[in-house]
């Protein structure tokens, strides 16, 4: 069973109802044939960009299911409907993309790299918001040092390079969206892994 198959398939049970439709799940394949060739078919940079483009997708499925369901009527289905129409030609200027980048080294191959690349630092950023505490060590007595809370200027040091961070990555992000808007394409979006 090729990893393209799987990962569409898992597409579909992460969203419980009956089959998509055979255009969607084509595209979604052949976005994924894309994706390993935008990389040269390096399989840990590949999955990075999977998970990347992961929730763009899910959430056109989620708009699928809804039209397919009578819980959309009337406006709320024309809203719904543009909005389709609109992702799918944003993923018809990303799969340009990536097929450019599967076909030159050139500022689509350096896009895709840094997407890629970005996706290890967020997750990176993300585990060191949870805290660095280092776990129990039975070794020390329960009231050694590196127990105790950081205080004082650490604290504050600490809290600074906190909110330096977060700042980063939301103007970070912010640009991504304004990119994604002007070149009319998506760049996939980042899941929080622990909420």
């Amino acid at each position: 069973m090729s990893g393209t198959f799987r990962a569409a398939t898992r597409l579909q049970r992460s969203i419980p109802s009956s089959p998509l439709p055979p255009a969607f799940t084509s595209l979604y394949r052949l976005f994924l044939r894309a994706t390993a060739a935008s990389v040269l078919h390096h399989r840990p940079a590949a999955r990075r960009l999977r998970k990347l483009w992961r929730p763009t997708f899910e959430g056109a499925v989620r708009v699928i299911r809804k039209l397919e369901s009578s819980e959309a009527l009337g406006h709320e289905q024309q809203r719904l409907q543009r909005w389709y129409a609109v992702w799918e030609q944003r993923i018809d200027n990303t799969l340009s993309l990536l097929c450019t980048s599967a076909d030159s080294r050139g500022l689509a191959h350096s896009l895709t790299k840094n997407l890629q690349q970005l996706y290890d630092q967020h997750a990176d950023y993300q585990r060191s918001r949870l805290g660095t505490r280092s776990s129990w060590n039975p070794q020390l007595p329960p009231d050694s040092p590196e127990y105790k809370p950081l205080t004082g200027a650490k604290a504050i040091a600490v809290a600074k390079k906190r909110e330096f961070r977060d700042r980063g990555w939301g103007a970070l992000g912010e640009v991504i969206v304004m990119a994604e808007a002007r070149q009319g394409m998506s760049l996939g979006r980042l899941r929080r892994r622990w909420k």
